[in-house]
Formats: C-alpha cells, sequence, structure tokens
C-alpha cells in the first residue's frame, strides 16, 4: 500500500517503504541525541519499525525501543512519539494517527553498570536486603514456594 496525495501540481505517492525509511532516520536522530553511545545498525532499526496505513488516509507508527537506564522512561516514550509524529508529518504532509512504543529493553553505559557492580559488591546491602527478607517472612509466612 502507499500514501497518496493530489495537488494542484498533479500526483504525491510515498511507498510504505518510504515512509518506513523516514521513520527509521527519526528515530535514529532521536535515539543518538537521548542515548550517544549507544549503537543502532540498519537491520535491526529495519525490524523495529512497523507503519501501518489506515483507512482514513493517516498512518500508525509501532515501534520496539530501549530507553536509557536511569533516565524517566515515560518522558523519553513520550518525546519519542512526539518526535516521529511531528517528523513524519513535517516532511509527508501525512497525517500520523498515533505512534506506538513497546520498551524491549534499557541501554546502560559503561560508567552506570561500573555503578551497578560497585553498589552490588557492598557487602552493607546484603544486609538490608537479609533484613528486609527476614522481616517480610515474619509479617507474610515464608517467601519459598
Amino acid at each position: 500500500m502507499a500514501i497518496n496525495e493530489n495537488n494542484q501540481f498533479g500526483e504525491l505517492e510515498f511507498t510504505d517503504s518510504a515512509l518506513k525509511e523516514l521513520a527509521m532516520k527519526s528515530y535514529e536522530l532521536f535515539f543518538k541525541e537521548q542515548i550517544p553511545d549507544a549503537e543502532l545498525n540498519e537491520k535491526d532499526l529495519a525490524k523495529m519499525i512497523k507503519i501501518v496505513e489506515n483507512d482514513d488516509e493517516t498512518i500508525s507508527i509501532s515501534l520496539k525501543t530501549k530507553a536509557k537506564y536511569g533516565s524517566s522512561i515515560i518522558k523519553f516514550a513520550k518525546d519519542l512519539q512526539n518526535f516521529l509524529k511531528t517528523e513524519v508529518e513535517k516532511m509527508t504532509e501525512v497525517p500520523v494517527r498515533n505512534v506506538d512504543i513497546v520498551l524491549d529493553g534499557l541501554v546502560v553505559s559503561e560508567n552506570e553498570e561500573n555503578n551497578i557492580e560497585e553498589l552490588e559488591s557492598k557487602p552493607e546491602l546484603e544486609e538490608i536486603k537479609t533484613e528486609y527478607v527476614e522481616e517480610y517472612e515474619e509479617n507474610n509466612g515464608s517467601v519459598e514456594n
């Protein structure tokens, strides 16, 4: 399927692959701005994004993505939805009905990974965890199934 538009100069046609490529490039731009260290490759991008033409001559974009560990996932997703909708509509004048996002994981930077490993290795955390489990078991019974 393709999106067609007629104007005073003739007909414009946007193929599904052109719309998908535009969405991919827009996503790539947004993602690299938000998570500069992350690696993206073309094959993965093509699998992550789907474009569907709706009956009312709008399109819907579905996207699987990862978010940056330590930042607001809700803000990231809302900003991504808005960015993709705005970019695709600005470049094609094809209305975007919705942008559906599925969070498929988190991107953890090397620095954050080191911080997590450092925290996990602290004996105080194990003590707190043990105390919490003991308190939970006293109030709710055993945690074993």
